[in-house]
């Protein structure tokens, strides 16, 4: 056991050394503050652990999976932002080993197949901990372990397969994970063309077995995930949620709306990953010129063609990547987010060829030199980026707030959030409850405060295309609730959630019902930022 246990360590030392080396690096993401997309998440997670139905009594266009995920978390780890920012930090040696096992089959050389391994799971732990607080621990990037972990097994499946050994099992758990997958969201479900195209371009044909337990996989998980909404009187409120929203992706998608959002997106995403669009050309370049040999050679190993094949596979994953992406018609940062395994494994090989060539020149020292420089420098500018941004607050010089203030993203200034949470805890019981006019569901969360209402956020009360009766539903709970405080946001121009160019402050003075009732039973207190606050005048 012990001699087993020590060969296991020897031959993954150096992706242990890179584990522990991305964690450690990436440490200060548990001091980040929670965006708008993690404070719905949540407060609808905490709802769940709060015996709340999601959809019923706490409304949201996404599928359920993450909800789950975050009520987990919660569970485990305490109703904090930390608990929350954990999950990044959980998920990461499995989606780091499995970047790696992937990596390893690019190689096609049992000499170089180790650095591309290692490479690969460096690259993704290194750009996947660069994203913001914005683009971290969402439903896109959470995804990435399913995601991850069902490519190996359809890889795993192809290879058995090929070797005439049992080969449904690892086929049902891509089909399985792959079901997980589309719970997370709905455009996912293109990644099954990833996992099915891939598999056969490892194996050159498809086994009906394998078909079969793909497909029975992703049954089972979606049967079981609408049994259960189903069986806690969910499954019509989910359907409806899934219907409404269709209008809302399709705002998007026009040419003219997508090539603004897309252009706004790739300036981002270039400062955040123009390494990788660097490295991943010259990876796709090694595979075209792996092909070409292989094709003027028929005496070329059976390793080689493989990999060659698993290169045109991982091209095969970034271009649905970029159609589960532009689907979503808004290239939000995050959406990004399922491209970044097949750019890492792309980019990984591409750095590895790079080196060989600089090796097969007869520079071996020129090789090792730079593999070693490369992994130090990454490292060190994941610790870099993350540690340089938080050691002010690590070592005192900033207090939470003035820590809170330099994470912004548009109207959004994380101190706001914040400081309002902080205001409300100080005034009322944890048994109240509180009502938010806007989109600001994490001080649902940071207050520890449940919604007066289903609708945690204001949009499905102004958009169009949600039911009118709605509106009439949503201040009938309000005039039963009578909470002690409503928060009205300004300055939240949203119209890609609300059809319109207006605010939340604007928007309210065309929902009579809602402003009569505000004004009947509260009165302006106090303002923090882009934030008023009202307070109950009995």
């Amino acid at each position: 056991m012990l001699a087993s246990a020590g060969g296991f360590l020897r031959r993954h030392l150096w992706l242990i050394v890179i584990i522990i080396a991305v964690i450690a690096a990436a440490l200060p993401i548990l001091t980040y503050p929670l965006g708008r997309d993690q404070g719905e998440f949540a407060t609808i997670g905490r709802g769940i652990l709060g015996h709340r139905i999601p959809y019923v009594d706490l409304w949201n266009p996404k599928p359920p999976a993450v909800f789950y995920v975050y009520a987990l978390a919660i569970s485990l780890f305490g109703q904090t932002a930390v608990a929350i920012r954990l999950m990044d930090l959980l998920i990461a040696p499995v989606i780091l080993w499995a970047a790696y096992w992937l990596g390893k089959r690019l190689a096609g050389d049992p000499v170089r197949s180790q650095r591309a391994g290692l490479f690969s799971a460096l690259l993704i732990g290194v750009f996947y901990f660069t994203e913001t607080f914005w683009t971290l621990s969402q439903n896109d990037g959470i995804v990435l372990l399913p995601m991850l972990l069902a490519m190996v097994c359809a890889v795993s499946a192809a290879e058995r397969a090929g070797e005439q050994r049992k080969s449904w099992p690892s086929s049902l758990a891509a089909g399985t994970l792959c079901g997980l997958a589309i719970w997370f969201k709905y455009p996912f479900a293109l990644f099954a063309l990833a996992l099915a195209g891939t598999y056969t371009l490892l194996l050159g044909r498809i086994y009906w077995r394998d078909v079969f337990a793909f497909i029975a996989g992703n049954l089972l998980v979606f049967g079981g995930g609408a049994g259960h909404l189903a069986a806690i009187g969910a499954f019509e409120a989910w359907l409806q949620s899934a219907f409404v929203t269709s209008s809302y992706t399709a705002l998007g998608l026009n040419w003219n709306d997508f090539s603004e959002a897309l252009r706004v997106a790739m300036d981002y995403r270039w400062l955040h990953w123009g390494l990788l669009f660097i490295l991943a050309p010259v990876g796709v370049m090694v595979v075209f010129i792996h092909a070409r040999r292989i094709k003027g050679n028929p005496d070329t190993p059976t390793a080689k063609v493989q990999a060659n094949r698993a290169g045109w596979a991982m091209l095969l994953w970034l271009l649905i990547g970029f159609a589960m992406m532009a689907i979503q018609g808004k290239a939000y940062d995050y959406h990004w987010l399922p491209m970044l395994p097949p750019l890492a494994l792309l980019g990984a090989a591409g750095l590895d060829g790079a080196l060989a060539w600089i090796g097969g020149k007869g520079h071996m020292t020129v090789e090792r030199t730079l593999t070693a420089a490369s992994g130090i420098g990454l490292v060190a500018a994941l610790g870099l980026v993350i540690w340089g941004g938080a050691f002010p607050y690590l070592s005192g010089a900033q207090d939470r707030l003035a820590y809170a203030q330099t994470f912004q993203a548009g109207e959004f200034i994380a101190r706001e959030s914040e400081e309002a949470a902080a205001y409300l805890r100080e005034r009322v019981l944890p048994t109240d409850s509180l009502f938010i006019w806007g989109f600001r569901p994490e001080i649902y969360y940071l207050s520890e405060l449940y919604p007066a209402t289903r609708f945690i956020f204001n949009f499905p009360l102004v958009a169009p295309w949600y039911p009118e009766a709605w509106r009439e539903e949503n201040v009938d709970f309000l005039w039963a609730a009578l909470p002690p405080y409503v928060i009205v946001a300004q300055a939240d121009y949203m119209p890609w959630v609300t059809g319109t160019h207006e605010d939340s402050n604007t928007l309210l003075q065309s929902y009579e019902e809602l402003n009569d009732w505000l004004i009947y039973n509260y009165e302006p207190e106090a303002q923090i930022g882009n934030l008023f606050l009202w307070r109950r005048k009995i």
